[in-house]
């Protein structure tokens, strides 16, 4: 599954995460639609929920991929393996696509 992770979510700035960690998020599974920035062309991903302190569900699991988006309306997507703690300054101009794989019971 895909979640949306706005650039200034407390998760971004307090520390980020990696592809291979293991998360637990409170997460909105619907009106999540205005969240999320125009998807670049030829992304091809289906977002099902965005990373919200007063979601309705816990998104879970563990980081397959994850795709930063940067510009002015985060329309450049790259593929990364964690959160770029060392460029704090683009954050604010940044969300990403964070696929998790739900762990097996």
């Amino acid at each position: 599954m895909w979640t949306w992770v706005d650039g200034a979510e407390d998760i971004v700035v307090d520390g980020g995460f990696a592809v291979g960690d293991e998360v637990a998020w409170a997460a909105l599974s619907t009106g999540f639609a205005d969240l999320l920035p125009q998807l670049p062309d030829g992304l091809g991903v289906e977002v099902t929920s965005a990373v919200d302190d007063e979601g309705d569900v816990e998104v879970a699991g563990t980081i397959s991929r994850i795709v930063m988006l940067t510009g002015r309306r985060r329309t450049a997507a790259h593929e990364i393996g964690g959160t770029p703690a060392e460029h704090v300054q683009v954050l604010d101009m940044a969300g990403f696509l964070v696929q998790l794989d739900e762990d097996a019971s």
